[in-house]
């Protein structure tokens, strides 16, 4: 048993390499159906929902170089009351609503594994969330949402004034440095944009990182900071 789960974690961690690696690439990197389904089974079983949010990325990386997925390569490899087959499916139906709703290009063959997939979940995904096997619940909204996030990088366009490229106003880039280290303010812009860690970065991210961006969000410390600001303001 732990040795698969050894196996299953190498899997995604290389997986999500080649997934970063495609998500800042220009368009000009290969792509074979074989990593495809690589990356797509790894983002369905893993255990975290910002990893498994990543799920309609993919599919639009298809869409942008004209690949079509293959359902058998896909499927076949599971039977088909598998927990990781049931995972694949339902996110491969919730994937195409939010293609098609958006009007978006889609990859060959998903509306047609969409269209066979309907009768069975239909239903299920018409609440607007679904349950994966390892009992995390996922929304439509949260697919939506980083889907949407990668298709804004994909546009280039210039800055606007006062923004630097990594897409932080002046203000905001001054308050993280004032905040964080270096190294703690690269791991927040990471964690924003959906960037995978390390494992020393995440472990690092949750032991200190985490805390302090709790700490900042706290409405309490909020309203005494604006307190303050408000008063030394009126001297």
């Amino acid at each position: 048993m732990k040795e698969d789960l050894g196996q299953n974690n190498r899997e995604t961690e290389t997986a999500l390499k080649i997934l970063d690696s495609l998500l800042k690439d220009s368009g000009h990197r290969k792509i074979n159906e074989n990593q495809i389904v690589l990356i797509l089974d790894a983002l369905a079983s893993a255990d975290d929902a910002d990893v498994v949010a990543r799920f309609p990325a993919v599919l639009a990386i298809c869409a942008r170089r004209g690949l079509s997925l293959n359902s058998q390569a896909l499927f076949s490899r599971y039977w088909e009351t598998s927990p990781k087959r049931q995972n694949l499916e339902k996110l491969l139906l919730a994937s195409a609503i939010i293609f098609n709703s958006r009007k978006l290009r889609t990859p060959g063959n998903l509306n047609k594994i969409a269209t066979s997939l309907k009768p069975k979940y239909g239903d299920l995904l018409a609440a607007g969330a679904f349950q994966l096997s390892s009992g995390m619940l996922v929304t439509i909204q949260s697919l939506e949402h980083s889907l949407l996030r990668y298709l804004s990088k994909q546009t280039p366009h210039p800055p606007a004034d006062g923004r630097f490229a990594t897409g932080i106003s002046k203000a905001l880039n001054i308050y993280l440095d004032r905040l964080f280290s270096p190294k703690q303010k690269e791991l927040v812009l990471k964690k924003r944009d959906g960037l995978v860690f390390t494992k020393t970065e995440r472990e690092y991210y949750s032991r200190i990182v985490r805390k302090k961006l709790e700490a900042i969000a706290d409405s309490e410390v909020g309203n005494i900071a604006r307190s303050l600001v408000a008063k030394s303001g009126k001297r």
